[in-house]
């Protein structure tokens, strides 16, 4: 027989006034009793805990730490170390002292300024000021000869050296090097000071004289030094002729007449430069009509010639005359051999030094031109002198139209 349960009045007694429930809704009331006494627990647990934290000051404090992003951008000659608070908090990087990438700082404490000194010294060479409010600080860098400068330019080199190498000094100061001939394509960063000028003098590797000098101010960030120097004369700039026809191509050159190492000799004077054309494929040479020559006076640097346009599948090619003859301006070293004009059939004129260019219509070239050799003949003991374009100067000096 089951038992009736039955709810207590508030008297206590039990009767038959009192509803009874059955046994499942008991095992309710018990889960209901343990979800609420887990609950009351973890209230208090977390009441505990923030009044624990805020016991310690470790939460819900007003002063948190002051960090900021610091970078730094220029150049610098020598190791350079970066100071805050008398604590080292980077350095530059690398045998070419390269500047550190951007980095954290905690600015909470200190003095808010940061100091560069060189490495393995204590001087202190300049100071930066943090500025509050800001995260990022950033800051210019810009040392030369144990200062440090308010900004800096980057000043291009492009030079050609037909035979020297050059030094580059900057108010007296070596700063840059090619030691050997041929072109210097090099930029410049060059510390200067705002209202300031600084001295770039250029000079033979080794010697004194200056060839070139150049007053730089903040100004000439992005400017070029551009010249070219055939070891006697150096050339800035050149104002070029205009094209009588549109399609032809004004050639201007310095002709290098000695043939380096060779088995003639150059026998000097003024000479003309003969121009003919020939066939890329049967090497049938064409006399030009009227006859294509110009004179290049002895110490003259430069001459101009305007080239009639190419017809397709033809090149130029050239010989080097005694001026107002056909004879050729050299004469063999070498006993048993004999120095010839090519007559057109020996040598190639190319225009460009990535591509095989016979013809450019319409522009106007300046270039060097070199004498070389080839031998031929039956017994191969004649000499032609083949001339060739070895250097374009069109990117090293000024053209004035």
């Amino acid at each position: 027989m089951k038992k009736a349960i039955y709810i207590r009045s508030n008297s206590g007694s039990e009767g038959p006034s009192a509803q009874p429930l059955p046994i499942n809704f008991k095992i309710v009331i018990r889960k209901i009793k343990k979800q609420y006494l887990c609950t009351a627990a973890g209230v208090l647990m977390l009441l505990m805990t923030v009044l624990q934290a805020c016991r310690k000051g470790e939460m819900f404090s007003p002063s948190a730490p002051a960090v900021v992003e610091v970078s730094f951008a220029g150049s610098t000659t020598v190791p350079l170390e970066f100071i805050y608070n008398n604590l080292v908090v980077d350095s530059t990087r690398g045998p070419l002292h390269g500047l550190p990438a951007p980095f954290k700082l905690n600015v909470t404490g200190g003095d808010q300024k940061v100091a560069v000194r060189e490495k393995g010294k204590t001087a202190i060479l300049k100071t930066y000021d943090i500025q509050k409010g800001s995260f990022k600080q950033e800051f210019g860098i810009f040392y030369d000869n144990g200062k440090i400068y308010d900004a800096g330019v980057i000043y291009n080199l492009q030079i050609l050296s037909k035979k020297d190498g050059l030094d580059f000094f900057l108010d007296g100061k070596l700063i840059h090097q090619n030691l050997y001939p041929g072109a210097t394509l090099h930029e410049l960063k060059v510390p200067i000071e705002k209202d300031k000028k600084r001295e770039l003098t250029v000079r033979k590797s080794g010697e004194e004289a200056v060839l070139v000098s150049r007053m730089i101010t903040i100004a000439d960030d992005s400017a070029a030094l551009k010249f070219y120097f055939d070891g006697e004369r150096l050339t800035e700039s050149m104002k070029l002729p205009a094209l009588k026809n549109p399609q032809g191509m004004l050639l201007t050159f310095q002709l290098f007449p000695d043939v380096e190492f060779g088995q003639t000799a150059f026998l000097g004077g003024d000479v003309d430069i003969v121009f003919y054309t020939r066939d890329q494929i049967t090497e049938e040479v064409e006399n030009l009509q009227p006859e294509l020559r110009v004179t290049v006076p002895a110490g003259q640097q430069f001459a101009s010639v305007e080239l009639p346009p190419l017809p397709d599948g033809k090149l130029y090619t050239c010989d080097v005359l005694k001026r107002g003859t056909h004879e050729i301006a050299y004469q063999s070293t070498v006993p048993g051999y004999t120095a010839r004009p090519g007559l057109g059939k020996h040598g190639v004129l190319l225009f460009s030094t990535s591509d095989i260019v016979y013809f450019l219509p319409g522009q106007k070239v300046v270039c060097t031109i070199t004498a070389y050799e080839e031998l031929g003949g039956t017994n191969f003991d004649e000499i032609y002198i083949t001339p060739f374009v070895t250097g374009f100067l069109d990117n090293f000096v000024d053209i004035v139209e």
